[in-house]
């Protein structure tokens, strides 16, 4: 799923299809060239600041897919995962670290409360 939010966000961005977003194009997914207002002129350079002193990590005028990839998707925290553990250990009875049939129904109150599980909900929701 990164992989094709990384790949859709570089199509969108990407104008001059070089594989990389420069400043102007990063900057130009922001701007309307009818608004004139001051907070969204304040907020644009507040981005390209961000730009070039945090995204741009090897500071090169350019996102790459890597680059891109720890903007859209922060690796700090790995929240699917996270949760998908802690799901395991309330719902593993007997502790052996593996998930039974019967520990999952057992324990399925646990998983339907679980935003984990309430993601293909959603998605069912938005489609």
């Amino acid at each position: 799923m990164t992989e094709v939010v990384i790949a859709e966000t570089m199509e969108d961005m990407d104008e001059n299809d070089d594989g990389k977003i420069s400043l102007t194009e990063y900057v130009g997914e922001f701007m309307d060239d009818d608004d004139d207002d001051d907070d969204d002129k304040e907020w644009i350079e507040k981005e390209k600041v961000s730009f070039k002193e945090v995204k741009d990590k090897n500071n090169d005028g350019y996102l790459n897919k890597e680059e891109l990839a720890a903007w859209l998707v922060p690796s700090e925290v790995n929240y699917s995962e996270d949760e998908a553990k802690h799901l395991i250990e309330k719902a593993d009875s007997n502790k052996d670290g593996v998930l039974s049939y019967e520990e999952a129904v057992e324990h399925y109150k646990i998983f339907v409360g679980s935003q984990a599980t309430d993601y293909g909900r959603i998605l069912h929701e938005e489609l």
